[in-house]
């Protein structure tokens, strides 16, 4: 049965529908790498003639990132991590959202902190500095160019200008963003972003999710062998009731072979 779940291609969690009112492109979905992201955007900072180390250069990222996801947590299926799959079916906690860039890059649709991890994949490739930006119910990040912090939020595409991105302008109040989005879609800002309060922001070029990596590694590897402990427990339990039987045909073979010696020198005894 373990080993019968590697081969099971389903997503046992929440997946959410698209709405048809992202700018979600499936066109792009050939897009399912961070290596094929990374040489669409160039092409598309090539053809729109546009400058590295410019704001309208992240802005390019940003687009590229918008138009390839809609919203919703991309997750393990069973076969490629049944043990993280169950996790997150019985217990929750997003133990199966994926985090490497590259697992993400698989699916048309990813959630605030996942879209956020591929575009720092992305900024960290052109050696652009950028930090995560936290509320309490959202993620989004902040982008460094010429020395001045630059806000943006690919998953939930807030209508901004370049200077409106500016930290110095929103002043790290997440009730100064709030302006930016679209309220038909997002009636629930107060809840994602909070009231009267300010962001908390990550360590520059930080890798985020560090300890879910792990988990995921180590489950993933697991989910691969599980099934082979039982199998060798069955084979081990197999080998002692084997050697047993041998014991016992030993001693068998033993005795008789006494008995038999034991008859042929009575015989012997007897002739003479």
């Amino acid at each position: 049965m373990l080993l019968s779940l590697n081969f099971i291609n389903t997503d046992i969690n929440e997946k959410i529908a698209y709405d048809h009112k992202e700018r979600f492109d499936p066109r792009l979905s050939y897009l399912n790498s961070i290596d094929k992201l990374e040489a669409y955007i160039d092409s598309k900072e090539s053809d729109g003639h546009i400058s590295p180390n410019t704001v309208d250069y992240v802005v390019t990222i940003s687009e590229a990132i918008k138009n390839r996801f809609y919203h919703g947590f991309s997750h393990f299926s069973l076969n490629e991590n049944w043990i993280a799959a169950l996790s997150e079916r019985v217990i929750g906690y997003g133990l199966a959202s994926k985090v490497r860039p590259d697992d993400i890059m698989k699916h048309p649709y990813a959630a605030c902190s996942q879209q956020a991890m591929v575009m720092m994949a992305i900024l960290k490739r052109k050696n652009i500095s950028y930090r995560s930006v936290g509320f309490p119910h959202h993620f989004a990040l902040e982008v460094l160019v010429n020395d001045k912090w630059y806000y943006f939020d690919p998953n939930m595409e807030p209508n901004m200008k370049n200077e409106d991105r500016l930290e110095s302008n929103w002043k790290c109040c997440a009730d100064n963003l709030k302006k930016f989005y679209d309220t038909t879609r997002f009636k629930d800002l107060d809840w994602k972003f909070g009231k009267n309060l300010m962001v908390t922001t990550g360590k520059v070029n930080d890798t985020p999710a560090g300890n879910a990596k792990l988990f995921q590694s180590a489950t993933g590897f697991f989910s691969r062998i599980l099934w082979c402990f039982p199998l060798l427990l069955v084979l081990y339990r197999s080998r002692r009731t084997a050697m047993a039987n041998l014991k016992k045909l030993w001693l068998f073979l033993t005795k008789n072979q006494k008995q038999y010696n034991w008859n042929q020198a009575y015989k012997a005894n007897s002739l003479t």
